[in-house]
């Protein structure tokens, strides 16, 4: 059994100017604290962060370093270092001091407070763009559709050994971990910090590689397109429905002649709106 109480994770992409810096304002933090050990995920990454890392092996016995052979993404290269995770709870954080190392206290001291699955560090204010906020604002309400929770999580988060190895557990094509946390847990907390002045902005996402996420987030890791799709289904029936009654009442009540394909209209759209409504019903089952 393993006597390492926290296990940091950091996916690495095109950050061969800050890891250093990193590394050294973790060490700063941990030592004489917790035992600790900081597991670094190479995402392929096309400058020199790979040399960098082997640098910090050298000269670092509690650094362990993974070079992916392709781009995994920031979750996949995360998902990754959880598998090799040794510590009691487990630490994510960017590699652009975005979150300073020295933030990682409110997270054990929320989570000691509330014996948490998982603690959120998120920040209250962001200095973005107006279409990063836009997709971001997007995206969140499309997250209120699954739970007042969804939308709301970061990088910047501790969660449980437990929790980390059954997602690392979940072998899925497309990886957006905080939506799968909510598969396993609503033991969760959030807190406020305050972003780094100082962190390097490398902008690990482009705006096309937002509005993929984006979409990869709902159509693979949320139920959004199958209570959207539940929904067309039975405003389909509920409307054919009552024109049907409506031209019922014509025919039975007034004697008005009804053209036979109206009939056969209404009759077809009804049964397809029944049709959608049981497929959704049925898929959200499944999920």
């Amino acid at each position: 059994m393993s006597n390492i109480e926290y296990s940091i994770v950091v996916p690495v992409y095109g950050s061969a100017n800050s890891l250093e810096l990193l590394h050294q304002n973790i060490c700063v933090f941990f030592e004489n604290k917790y035992s600790y050990e900081i597991i670094y995920v190479n995402d392929c990454s096309a400058d020199e962060s790979w040399e960098v890392l082997k640098k910090i092996k050298s000269s670092s016995a509690i650094a362990t370093i993974i070079n992916l052979s392709k781009n995994f993404g920031q979750h996949g290269a995360t998902m990754c270092g959880f598998k090799y995770a040794k510590g009691k709870y487990v630490i994510t954080i960017d590699d652009d001091l975005e979150a300073h190392p020295n933030s990682i206290e409110k997270l054990i001291a929320s989570q000691k407070k509330t014996n948490s699955d998982l603690v959120y560090g998120v920040y209250p204010k962001l200095n973005q763009s107006f279409l990063r906020k836009a997709l971001t604002f997007i995206y969140k309400l499309l997250s209120k559709v699954e739970g007042k929770k969804k939308g709301k999580g970061s990088s910047f988060r501790l969660l449980t050994n437990a929790l980390a190895k059954k997602l690392s557990d979940n072998h899925k094509q497309f990886v957006f971990i905080d939506e799968l946390c909510l598969w396993y847990t609503s033991k969760i907390d959030f807190i406020d910090i305050e972003p780094n002045k100082d962190f390097i902005d490398k902008k690990r996402y482009t705006i096309f590689s937002l509005f993929s996420l984006t979409a990869n987030v709902i159509l693979f890791s949320s139920t959004f397109p199958l209570k959207f799709v539940t929904r067309i289904g039975i405003s389909l029936s509920l409307v054919n429905f009552v024109i049907g009654i409506f031209y019922i009442y014509k025919k039975m009540v007034l004697k008005t002649q009804v053209d036979g394909y109206t009939s056969l209209i209404v009759s077809i759209m009804f049964s397809t709106g029944l049709i959608i409504f049981s497929i959704g019903i049925i898929a959200q089952y499944l999920t």
